[in-house]
């Protein structure tokens, strides 16, 4: 199973052990900021928390989102980014990153967009969470960096992150690690809906296939009926 992923599929009791862990858990709250000449509300600066979190279906408890047109809800409950991103992206802006520096409530490890798929179920703590969509980068990345080319650098190599819906609430913490339970589209990667979404090298039937798919958010599932119907996009 990719991601040195322990499964709990078929009739393999067994199973295979798994790699992928929560590096570090982060919470935040929403903040005013000043950056590149003007003031916005943002919760991206989120830090490092240690010990035991509940998790609903409306994510961490005590984290908050600024504006839930864009972020948290049900379907984008939980944010999550690779801490094996973290040199790539050090290494363009020239010093070190420590996590959460994009923003995200989990830093995992072992969690790459090559290998986690849409629909994945993963057990962590005692909840259950499901893969919903790629999250997609936005001017506030770019503002906590100070850099406007932080967008174009993750889209080149979607090294985009991805969100959970929460399927079973629980607790989670920092070294939890994640139990792949189901997997019903091993085909279709964090990496390839992102590709797809960004309008490269898309194949016969996949925008078809994403918008009639139960497992992605909603706001993803109208984006590509909009596109299948010819229709301007504003999600």
């Amino acid at each position: 199973m990719e991601g040195g992923c322990r499964a709990i599929l078929g009739d393999d009791p067994a199973g295979v052990r798994c790699s992928m862990t929560i590096a570090s858990l982060n919470i935040g709250r929403p903040q005013i900021v000043f950056s590149g000449g003007r003031q916005y509300s943002t919760s991206i600066n989120r830090r490092p928390f240690e010990g035991r979190v509940a998790l609903s279906v409306e994510g961490l408890a005590d984290d908050r989102v600024s504006d839930r047109n864009v972020h948290g809800g049900p379907d984008k409950a939980i944010c999550c980014y690779s801490r094996e991103h973290y040199p790539y992206f050090a290494a363009k802006l020239g010093h070190a990153l420590s996590a959460p520096s994009f923003g995200e409530n989990f830093t995992t490890e072992g969690m790459l967009e090559s290998s986690v798929c849409l629909g994945d179920i993963y057990r962590v703590g005692t909840a259950m969470l499901q893969v919903t969509q790629p999250r997609q980068p936005c001017s506030k990345l770019a503002g906590k960096h100070i850099e406007p080319r932080m967008i174009e650098w993750v889209n080149e190599r979607a090294f985009c992150g991805f969100y959970f819906r929460v399927l079973q609430a629980g607790d989670v913490g920092r070294g939890d690690s994640f139990e792949l339970v189901e997997r019903p589209h091993g085909d279709m990667t964090v990496e390839r809906m992102m590709r797809i979404r960004l309008g490269a090298e898309i194949r016969p039937g996949e925008i078809e296939r994403l918008a009639g798919a139960e497992e992605l958010s909603a706001s993803w599932r109208r984006h590509f009926e909009r596109r299948i119907n010819g229709e301007d996009d504003d999600d």
